[in-house]
């Protein structure tokens, strides 16, 4: 019988501990690794948040009070958040960039923009940071590099500014009249067209229009994207009132029905207020002229003169189309620089076109009215502003100017601001 011999077992008592010592390794390398990403993740979440800050920061200050875009005012906020909220020094910004920047760059390499005229959205790189690891570098790695951005959007908001703003939706069509501003700006919301030999321009200034702009314009009409609102929106109308009278020639401010004034007559306004609930129109020749008064045209009657109602009402008017001469200074009390105002609700147009010159020293407002700058006379505003609905100019020799007006604003704010990524 051959007896098989057996081999004594293998002894792996060796092989076992130098294993645990690997999987020991392995498991200190991972946990050193958990331990640093952990802290880098909560460096990563500081600099996001300072990223967040500091785009929301700089695009609530890029609009300046004029309405116009501050990119200075919106890197300085950006960096000043950044620093609060990171640390960040001024020196890290120098050597910054950007890979997924916006078109319009800034003096900060790490702050750009979607637009050098308009902006609407602002991008901030917060300047990388490199974490030195605690317990990664036992397998090679001694730091980790920490980045973040955020883009902040707005809303820019609008302001219009102009001394001749003919406000309503139009069409107007100024014909062959010539409209010449000077020293402030001209808008007309809705769309504009002038006659061959007509002509708008805003002498040193800018030419704005809502919808579209056909004939000859200096400088080129500039289309905006919304209407223009009141910018007188914020101003209080004085209540109509005061005693009735009879003949604004003699007996002085008050309130008046309708007055028809002879040809080749002379009225001579004095100084006050003068409450129109009637038409007033000139004769032939008439020759018209006040210091220091204000016309305000609204509804009712001499002894009831009240607002005209919501939605437009005809109610009292100026009619000076027949007139020699029309000389008018603004002055009364509590109306500001405004010559010649209308109820906003009054419909009636308003004439300042005669056979000789119009000289107004004032504003002219008249919301919801016409006014007619037509015919052969010479039509002109100094120191202040013309409002109305709309405005009607035609004949080769037909002018309207308006010299050293006073530049209306109405605008509207930024809004909207958010992150967008």
């Amino acid at each position: 019988m051959v007896r098989l011999r057996r081999r004594p077992p293998t002894d792996e008592r060796g092989a076992v501990a130098v294993l645990t010592a690997l999987i020991a390794v392995v498991l200190l390398v991972a946990a050193s690794f958990v331990i640093d990403l952990g802290l880098a993740r909560d460096v990563r979440g500081q600099a996001q948040n300072a990223a967040d800050a500091s785009a929301l920061a700089a695009a609530n200050v890029l609009y300046a009070e004029d309405g116009e875009p501050d990119f200075t005012a919106a890197v300085s906020a950006a960096t000043s958040y950044a620093a609060r909220n990171f640390g960040v020094d001024a020196a890290a910004w120098a050597g910054c960039t950007d890979p997924g920047a916006l078109p319009v760059p800034s003096s900060s390499p790490c702050v750009s923009f979607d637009d050098a005229e308009r902006p609407t959205r602002v991008r901030v790189r917060v300047p990388s940071r490199r974490v030195p690891t605690a317990f990664a570098g036992l397998a090679g790695v001694d730091e980790i590099t920490i980045a973040a951005s955020a883009t902040a959007e707005l809303d820019p908001g609008v302001v219009f500014r102009c001394s001749l703003c003919v406000l309503g939706e139009g069409p107007h069509t100024l014909g062959n009249g010539d409209a010449t501003v000077t020293a402030s700006s001209v808008h007309f919301n809705g769309s504009v067209s002038t006659g061959p030999n007509g002509h708008v321009e805003a002498i040193g200034h800018q030419i704005t229009v809502e919808d579209s702009a056909t004939g000859n314009y200096e400088p080129k009409a500039e289309t905006v994207s919304q209407p223009m609102g009141d910018p007188l929106e914020d101003f209080v109308l004085p209540p109509p009132s005061g005693e009735p009278r009879t003949d604004p020639c003699t007996d002085g401010p008050g309130v008046y029905g309708p007055r028809s004034f002879g040809n080749k007559e002379t009225c001579v306004l004095a100084p006050g207020l003068y409450v129109l609930t009637g038409v007033w129109a000139m004769g032939n020749n008439t020759v018209f002229r006040g210091s220091g008064v204000t016309l305000y045209a609204v509804c009712g009657t001499p002894s009831a003169p009240r607002a005209c109602a919501e939605g437009g009402e005809l109610g009292g008017q100026f009619n000076a189309s027949n007139g020699n001469e029309l000389t008018l200074t603004a002055g009364a009390e509590g109306f500001h620089d405004l010559a010649i105002v209308y109820d906003r609700n009054n419909t009636q147009p308003i004439h300042v076109q005669g056979n000789g010159e119009t000289n107004i020293a004032g504003s002219i407002y008249a919301l919801s009215s016409m006014l007619y700058a037509n015919g052969n006379s010479g039509n002109g505003v100094t120191s202040g502003s013309i409002i109305v609905d709309s405005l009607y100019m035609n004949g080769d020799k037909s002018h309207l100017k308006v010299t050293n007006g006073l530049d209306r604003e109405w605008r509207r704010p930024p809004d909207g601001l958010h992150l967008s990524e």
